[in-house]
């Protein structure tokens, strides 16, 4: 998808795109035909946040606006220092290439989509809340007007230049049509898994309940929101990342100086640290409380069967993603900036195999709920996804039916 992002905002506001272009995006959803086969979890945007922190996967940095701009863009170098960040022309500067449920997941890769009917894909747009209403752009920390200040008046967003490009296979001969035909003739169907996500949200107070009838239910994603995520307000700089206070840097003689900031942990940088970084408070997923404990129920089994900490949770989690886990942040900034707990249910890189081999909800009520002790009075925000295997059989005649 690709296309152009503008901001715009009123008087003492600088608006900002957030850090990942595809936040723009709230809901996905995925017709053929008329039968549906993906409604689309809301928050889409939150479920992409969440696996990135966790996962080894980045934002493109060419289209993708995986930073957020201070003062001086990336994208096209212009100065944005006491404006919103726009971007004009014909040319579409941003493009979504990765997709979450049927579009980035339905198996095999190459699907020949003369077996079924028109496939209609809807997008919803985000809420102005995923942008950065800053206040200004001077570097965390240095005064009253900096870039994580709240911005005083309202900020917008619109999208232009919106066009799709899709990757095409022509075949030289009729062999993998005859294939395919032959495999409809003898089993009735022809099978494309793909993943289906389910979206819950709650403010939490120490139990919160989900329910999904699913025939595989694969992993439980869980994010603890920050408390001012439904405000517009200033970019959040992530925990351990630059702030105000480090050398000053002066041009010339008479020329103004200007703070470079020193990160968190050692000033010279540990981890790559030594720059800056900032979210928004839409995507800022922090720690419930110090101490803590995490754990799943589900109907009568608790998993983990003890009450996990946020280090074990975290190792749990490791565990239960597929491919690499990320390796840019530390503990201190996984627990006030990304505090994401995954708990896998399927067999262990069964996604490679195209197994479905998750929990089967669809004969029993599933009873699940989400335990946070130790919170005290505070009451957060959790959203949780339940990602699930559903499969598309397509038969002869271009007949579908969606297999839950």
């Amino acid at each position: 998808m690709h296309f152009t992002a503008t901001t715009s905002s009123g008087a003492n506001s600088i608006a900002r795109l957030p850090d990942g272009i595809e936040s723009l995006i709230d809901r996905v959803e995925v017709s053929c035909g008329g039968v549906q086969l993906s409604a689309g979890a809301n928050y889409y945007n939150v479920l992409c946040k969440a696996k990135k922190a966790l996962m080894d996967k980045h934002s493109d940095p060419v289209l993708g606006h995986p930073e957020i701009v201070r003062a001086k863009s990336y994208v096209d170098a212009t100065d944005f220092a006491a404006a919103d960040e726009t971007y004009t022309g014909t040319n579409s500067v941003f493009c979504i290439d990765s997709w979450e449920g049927f579009l980035g997941t339905a198996e095999p890769k190459v699907m020949d989509s003369s077996l079924v009917p028109d496939i209609v894909v809807s997008l919803y747009l985000a809420d102005t809340n995923v942008l950065a209403n800053c206040r200004g752009t001077a570097l965390s920390g240095t005064g009253t007007e900096d870039i994580d200040d709240p911005g005083l008046a309202t900020v917008s967003y619109s999208l232009s230049n919106i066009h799709f490009t899709i990757e095409c296979m022509g075949l030289q001969d009729a062999t993998y049509d005859n294939m395919v035909s032959s495999m409809i003739a003898s089993k009735g169907f022809l099978e494309i898994p793909f993943k289906q996500y389910h979206s819950f949200q709650d403010v939490h107070s120490g139990q919160m309940r989900f329910s999904v009838a699913t025939q595989s239910l694969d992993r439980i994603w869980a994010v603890q929101r920050d408390s001012d995520y439904i405000n517009s307000v200033g970019a959040v700089r992530i925990s351990g990342y630059k702030t105000a206070g480090g050398f000053t840097a002066t041009a010339s003689a008479g020329s103004p100086t200007q703070d470079l900031g020193r990160p968190q942990f050692d000033i010279g940088g540990v981890l790559d640290y030594n720059k800056e970084k900032y979210t928004t408070a839409y995507s800022n997923f922090p720690e419930a409380t110090a101490n803590s404990t995490y754990q799943f129920q589900l109907n009568g089994a608790y998993i983990p069967q003890f009450k996990a900490s946020f280090e074990e949770m975290s190792q749990i989690s490791q565990n239960s993603i597929v491919g690499r886990p990320q390796k840019s942040h530390t503990l201190e900034t996984m627990k006030k900036n990304y505090a994401v707990q995954c708990l896998r249910l399927n067999l262990p890189d069964s996604e490679f195999s195209r197994t479905i081999s998750g929990l089967n909800t669809r004969s029993v009520s599933l009873n699940g709920y989400y335990n946070i002790t130790g919170l005290g009075n505070n009451t957060p925000t959790v959203n949780l996804f339940c990602e699930t295997t559903a499969t598309l059989m397509v038969g002869a005649g271009r007949s579908l039916s969606v297999e839950q």
